[in-house]
Formats: structure tokens, C-alpha cells, sequence
């Protein structure tokens, strides 16, 4: 039995999309970010820094694995399965760069260009133009990426696109389809991803909701 702690945001979404993709059956808690609820003691002994996504599973003999992180759930089960990493060693180490990118830089990235453009009380404007800076050569180099390859691994579609589409479709919804107009080859293989059943399924879990985000112009 997995049980997914989550919340409609990217990284949770980043989980919901592996699950479905997989075809493994789950269910799902929603932890209200709103509500503080990721701070509440039964929470933080499943994911100690308060963050979404975390998953609970119950093993034979009574025992429970717990992960949390988004990039843990995806690196976890792709390599139980032995499916969404290529078996091709060089589409691997892509895979693997890309899965990188869209956990250390892309998501850490839009969300704090999130932060201190549209939430920050005060603005900032040294802030906001470093992280838009970090944020555009994410896009370009995935944009780059997808030229030379259907999917960011190579041929396969893997953990990579998994990683780096929540964040991609957020941004393209939250910019009225501009960003992706800069972008001809990152809008293929959104418009690509969006359009998988496992793909639309997992964004809404655990129901639709495009958050407000800024978008560099």
C-alpha cells in the first residue's frame, strides 16, 4: 500500500505523474501548505524538513519505508521498476543530467524567482534579475536539449521529462502561452508531455491547480 502525502504544486505533481506513468496504485493525502500543515508533528516524522511530496509505504511484516522529496519518490521507483531510466548507458547518463537539472535547478530555481517577485513584501530587484537570469538559461538549455532529442534522455521519455514538465506547465499557464513562444522546441515537448494520459491524470492529483507564478518577460 503507498499512500502519497502531497499537494497540488509542482513537486507534488512530479510524484502523482511517476504513480500514474507506473500504474501502481496509491493513495493520496492532501497536505494543506496553506494551513501549515506540512509543520505538524505526524507530518514532520514523514518528511522532517516539512517539504511535499512524501510517500508511505506498508511492507510485509509491519515494517514502513518512507520518502520524501520529489526526486527521491522518481530515482526510487525508476529504479525498482526498471522503467522511465533508459537502459541505453548514454540516454542513462542524459536522463540522469536532466533528472539533475530539473530537481537542483530548475524547481529550486522557479520557485524562488517566485518568492521574491510576487511574494516578497518589499521588492528586490538584484534578486529577482539573478534568479530570472538562472531561470532563462534553464529554459534555453532545455530548450537546446530538445532540438537534437525528442525527450530530454534521448529517444525514451523518462524520469528527466518527469522531473522538469510540472515546472515547464506552470509557467507556460501562468504566462498565457508566451514563455513556450520563445521556446519552439521546449513548447514540442510540453505540448507532448501534457498530452499523455499518465501526464494529465498526475497533474491533478490531488485536484488541478495552476498557482499563481511570475515569469520572466
Amino acid at each position: 500500500m503507498l499512500m502519497l502525502y502531497s499537494f497540488p504544486t509542482p513537486n507534488g505533481h512530479k510524484a502523482s505523474i511517476l504513480l500514474e506513468e507506473l500504474g501502481l496504485t496509491y493513495a493520496v493525502h492532501r497536505v494543506d501548505l496553506a494551513a501549515g500543515e506540512n509543520k505538524r508533528p505526524d507530518f514532520l516524522a514523514i518528511s522532517p524538513i516539512t517539504k511535499i511530496p512524501a510517500l508511505v509505504e506498508q511492507l510485509p511484516g509491519g515494517r514502513v519505508r518512507r520518502l520524501f522529496g520529489s526526486g527521491a519518490i522518481l530515482l526510487h521507483f525508476a529504479e525498482r521498476t526498471g522503467r522511465l531510466l533508459p537502459e541505453d548507458e548514454d540516454e542513462r547518463a542524459e536522463a540522469m543530467s536532466w533528472f539533475m537539472l530539473g530537481v537542483s535547478d530548475l524547481g529550486p530555481t522557479a520557485i524562488d524567482m517566485q518568492r521574491f517577485a510576487a511574494r516578497a513584501p518589499d521588492r528586490l530587484p538584484h534578486a529577482i534579475d539573478l534568479y530570472k537570469g538562472d531561470l532563462m538559461r534553464c529554459y534555453s538549455a532545455l530548450d537546446e536539449r530538445l532540438g537534437a532529442a525528442e525527450h530530454l534522455a534521448g529517444a525514451s521519455y523518462s524520469i528527466a521529462d518527469i522531473a522538469c514538465f510540472p515546472f515547464i506547465a506552470v509557467a507556460a499557464a501562468a504566462g498565457g502561452g508566451g514563455l513556450l513562444d520563445r521556446f519552439a522546441n521546449l513548447k514540442r515537448w510540453h505540448d507532448a508531455v501534457a498530452a499523455r494520459p499518465a501526464v494529465r491524470r498526475g497533474m491533478a492529483v490531488p485536484e488541478m491547480s495552476v498557482p499563481e507564478m511570475a515569469v520572466p518577460d
